[in-house]
């Protein structure tokens, strides 16, 4: 396994390499696209196909259904060819997100079955789910990280360089889980699908951060998918509040984007800046700033999550919640208004 992650770093450099002569530009429009000139994208495609040569090389990939990893690897895999096709010759919104949520309800359908949930302040063993409840549960929270992840997407290094972190929390998250009680080994082998993965993004990054080449919908959809379905995994050892505490820094600027927006009467999926990152670029920070940024807050989500959730559970999630929240309308009132004053 060590050997295999040295190299996927290298050979991810490779494939972006590949992926920058297949000649598939995002152009700038104005708008969101931020960028002076069309860049390269569609580097997930470099990432997928690194991570797949790697669980091949480390023997991840399962022949048995029982523990549900297949259904979940073939969601994810769902989600980066759903990215590639709108990478390449552009799909329908509508249609996307259709495509999207009936992968992640069959995902949902046939992947791990979370049986219980559970409030922070409940009863231990939390309440039961009937099985429609589930399914619906869990196609919400796949769909919903693999969108957040693809809004997130729009600062160099900033959305792969922090899925990164949470990839490697949960990869040490889940081998803790196997540790302790090695099941089905599921937990297993989505630790090592997940660092398999955070070490092909390393590569990518490399071409990323500089801004010579954009992971595209390719990747943004298949990293959302897989955050969302290795965070499934850590909810059904655990709780629901794990994952969403190391995700809190994409889901809190996420939704409180989309509440902002929903008050200011505006669409709510057309393309905009909104965005708290969006706002630190549109005031001139550069993009190794604003992804350095939300790295740091990465890592607050992770530490508290490996280092005091076993400790304190899932009440951490109010605290970092508050100040998330806090921070994000600090923002608002002061950089926002300032951006506003001036027109931009």
């Amino acid at each position: 396994m060590f050997p295999v992650l040295l190299g996927l770093p290298l050979l991810s450099v490779l494939f972006c390499f590949v992926v920058i002569r297949l000649g598939v530009e995002d152009a700038p429009d104005g708008g969101r696209k931020i960028q002076n000139a069309p860049v390269p994208t569609a580097g997930g495609a470099a990432i997928a196909v690194s991570a797949i040569l790697g669980l091949f090389l480390v023997g991840v990939l399962p022949v048995a259904t029982e523990n549900g990893l297949p259904a979940l690897l073939l969601f994810v895999l769902a989600s980066v060819i759903i990215g590639f096709v709108d990478d390449f010759i552009g799909l329908n919104p509508k249609l996307k997100l259709l495509l999207l949520a009936i992968v992640s309800l069959l995902a949902a359908a046939f992947g791990p079955r979370l049986g219980f949930f559970h409030l922070p302040f409940g009863p231990g063993d939390g309440y039961p789910l009937p099985v429609w409840l589930s399914v619906a549960g869990v196609g919400l929270w796949l769909f919903v990280m693999a969108n957040a992840t693809n809004f997130m997407d729009g600062s160099n290094g900033l959305a792969m360089g922090s899925a990164t972190l949470m990839l490697i929390a949960l990869s040490v998250l889940l081998n803790w889980l196997a540790i302790a009680d090695p099941g089905t080994g599921l937990e297993r082998a989505m630790s090592n699908v997940t660092a398999l993965v955070a070490a092909a993004t390393l590569g990518f990054l490399a071409w990323n951060v500089a801004g010579r080449l954009f992971v595209g919908d390719t990747g943004s959809l298949g990293m959302g998918a897989l955050l969302g379905a290795a965070g499934l995994v850590v909810a059904c050892r655990l709780t629901v509040w794990e994952p969403v505490i190391l995700m809190l820094p994409f889901l809190v600027d996420v939704f409180m984007t989309l509440i902002w927006r929903a008050r200011a009467g505006r669409h709510l999926f057309e393309a905009h800046r909104d965005h708290a990152y969006q706002l630190f670029l549109r005031a001139g920070w550069p993009h190794w700033k604003v992804a350095l940024l939300w790295a740091a807050m990465t890592l607050v989500s992770g530490a508290a999550l490996l280092a005091l959730g076993p400790l304190f559970g899932a009440e951490v999630i109010f605290v970092l919640l508050a100040l998330g929240i806090g921070l994000w309308v600090w923002q608002r009132a002061t950089l926002g208004r300032q951006l506003a004053a001036k027109g931009l």
